[in-house]
């Protein structure tokens, strides 16, 4: 059986439109076991305030706010909880002995996950 090389530059092509899909518009949240449309309904109907999303992913314990409130509610949250922020790296913040990871999802959205317990 002759393959031809117009089927296979075919196969090839959508292979490739395929993966740039799935490389660039695919965007994961990166809160597992979530529905995240509901959570993204959540958080536009909290007036720019974060809200806990409601899992306790890998040990960890995830908040989610507009990208545009983030810094200024992460800080606030903390500040609730009796801690003041010493230093931030990246998507990293550190209030004393906690670090909290911070994820941007979707450009507009900011989710940060706290060790269990905080």
């Amino acid at each position: 059986m002759k393959i031809s090389r117009k089927y296979i530059f075919i196969l090839s092509l959508l292979f490739l439109i395929s993966f740039v899909i799935y490389e660039f518009l695919y965007d994961p949240f990166p809160v597992k076991q979530v529905n995240h449309v509901q959570v993204v309904k959540m958080v536009d109907q909290a007036d720019g305030n974060m809200i806990r999303v409601p899992s306790h992913y890998q040990g960890y314990q995830c908040y989610m706010s507009k990208s545009i409130n983030a810094d200024e509610n992460i800080e606030r949250h903390m500040k609730e909880k009796g801690w003041t922020r010493t230093k931030k790296e990246d998507h990293l913040y550190f209030f004393g002995d906690i670090i909290v990871k911070s994820d941007i999802w979707r450009k507009n959205y900011k989710v940060f996950c706290f060790p269990k317990g905080i």
